[in-house]
């Protein structure tokens, strides 16, 4: 789960689905169901994204491979 990185499309969803959850209740008579709202109104504002991301395994950033010249060697 991380904050921020929900696709403008899924808030969009989100809030759909929140006026729905909210709009529902009225109409049937249970207007205290509506705070079931609340929980998808905060993942809308907060754009969170429950996917995970594949890590990469092959991530060489920081390493000096020992075959080529680094700073040290080329002067």
């Amino acid at each position: 789960m991380t904050y921020f990185t929900a696709s403008f499309e899924t808030i969009t969803l989100r809030f759909f689905l929140m006026m729905a959850i909210i709009i529902g209740p009225f109409f049937s008579g249970f207007p205290i169901l509506g705070i079931l709202a609340l929980p998808v109104f905060l993942s809308a504002l907060t754009g969170v994204s429950f996917t995970t991301k594949a890590k990469s395994k092959n991530a060489t950033m920081g390493k000096i491979s020992p075959n080529k010249n680094n700073m040290n060697t080329a002067a």
